[in-house]
């Protein structure tokens, strides 16, 4: 767990205890208390997953559930995007390099299934060359499916929510892995905000996330594509007003 991730869940925790709620945290690899009612988690690790899956076959509930989680690994997302009709830049899965769209350059070559963990699970590839060496050196790392997306220019844009209620927007400036300098500087496309929010929350919807990240890219036309959606962020620059809202959430739960 980051530095971020502990502070977003410590914010979380006084909110709570502020409002009377009993919190207790605990350790991934322990053992839930026998009285739990819910469980608010940031963790990914399949024995969690697992462990997790049995609390909610209990009633406990999970956010996000173990499903959501599950549902955010690339390919199962993208899939679910797709099937709900939700644009997102061109694709193709693909598992040697010899299936690559000779058609599709400039590109990203992403690592299929999981989260990206390692700065070279997502690379930028101008050329057929390029995407090659990502793969191999994808391959060398023991990943063995992958995915090429059409790279669309325009803004990148970073999206946060919880529940229906909440939901925000900004332009990054300090990123996990920095692959937004790609894109350049924002240059500010005209947009519809509202149509953002609608898209995103969509998004979440289909995989079935309460509380959720992401990113998008607005073209010079003001056209939406989403082309990351991930389960419980840190929300490092909004922290104070997202645990308020993410302790809200819990409450009503």
């Amino acid at each position: 767990m980051t530095a971020n991730d502990a502070a977003i869940l410590e914010r979380i925790t006084s909110e709570l205890t502020e409002r009377g709620v009993n919190v207790v945290s605990i350790d991934e690899n322990e053992e839930l208390p026998n009285d739990v009612k819910l469980v608010c988690t940031m963790s990914r690790t399949a024995d969690t997953i697992a462990h997790l899956r049995k609390a909610e076959e209990r009633g406990i509930v999970v956010i996000n559930s173990t499903e959501a989680v599950e549902n955010c690994s690339r390919r199962c997302f993208m899939n679910i995007l797709q099937n709900s009709a939700i644009a997102q830049p061109p694709f193709k899965i693909v598992h040697n390099a010899t299936e690559l769209k000779k058609e599709c350059y400039p590109c990203w070559i992403k690592k299929s299934k999981g989260w990206s963990c390692h700065k070279d699970d997502i690379c930028y590839a101008r050329t057929e060359e390029e995407a090659f060496a990502a793969i191999e050196q994808m391959k060398a790392r023991g990943v063995r499916e992958y995915i090429q997306m059409l790279h669309c220019p325009g803004d990148v844009i970073k999206f946060y929510g919880c529940g229906e209620n909440f939901f925000h927007y900004c332009y990054p400036t300090d990123t996990k892995f920095g692959k937004e300098e790609i894109n350049g500087a924002p240059k500010h496309h005209s947009f519809d905000t509202a149509l953002l929010r609608d898209i995103a929350q969509k998004a979440a919807k289909a995989v079935g996330l309460i509380i959720y990240g992401g990113d998008a890219i607005i073209t010079p036309q003001g056209n939406i594509f989403i082309i990351d959606i991930n389960d419980f962020p840190s929300f490092t620059a909004i922290r104070e007003i997202a645990a308020k809202e993410i302790a809200t959430l819990i409450m009503n739960k």
